[in-house]
């Protein structure tokens, strides 16, 4: 019989002791991994024709981002949504294309789920942000409508205008966007 060394006992002892500690974290792990019942997700339905109306009358342009039309309508969806969407395609054509405080006052005598609508709307072709409080999810950031409108004056966001260390040069010294 062969006696271990104390390096060898402690060596041993640790591995054992980390297997019983990952089986623990892998069993938990694999039972994340199976399948369980998933939550219904939104149809794969096409983009309907009033919300391409309504999304072109909130955002002033004719030809939006079918990838981010398709996010924002999936995240959305409920079965009454095209219903709500004919009803804010109504007011909004009531309206003549008036804006701020006239448009507003004419949204708050609405029912609640139209003004909220309204304000996914916005904050979906705007910010990119969908949902509510706890629930708010990012479905774009590059594509959005607030570049878009500002993309003569503003450059692509997370780009910079100039070579590494443009900065330090005094304004007004030729700087090209190449170094």
């Amino acid at each position: 019989m062969r006696l271990l060394s104390r390096r060898q006992w402690l060596v041993g002892a640790a591995g054992v002791l980390a297997a019983a500690i990952s089986s623990q974290y892998l069993r938990q792990f694999f039972t994340y991994l199976q399948p369980a019942a998933l939550p219904t997700a939104a149809p794969l339905l096409p983009v309907s024709a009033p919300f391409m109306a309504v999304s072109k009358k909130l955002t002033g342009i004719d030809k939006l981002q079918p990838d981010l039309a398709f996010a924002l309508y999936r995240s959305l969806y409920h079965p009454q949504l095209d219903a709500q969407l004919e009803a804010l395609l109504s007011r909004l054509d009531e309206q003549h294309g008036s804006a701020g405080p006239p448009w507003l006052e004419v949204l708050a005598q609405q029912s609640p789920p139209l003004r909220q609508l309204y304000h996914q709307l916005i904050n979906g072709w705007y910010l990119g942000v969908v949902g509510q409080g706890d629930n708010l999810r990012c479905i774009a950031f590059e594509n959005l409508v607030s570049y878009r409108l500002l993309h003569h004056v503003l450059l692509p966001p997370s780009y910079a205008p100039g070579p590494p260390n443009f900065w330090v040069k005094k304004p007004g010294a030729e700087v090209s966007a190449h170094g």
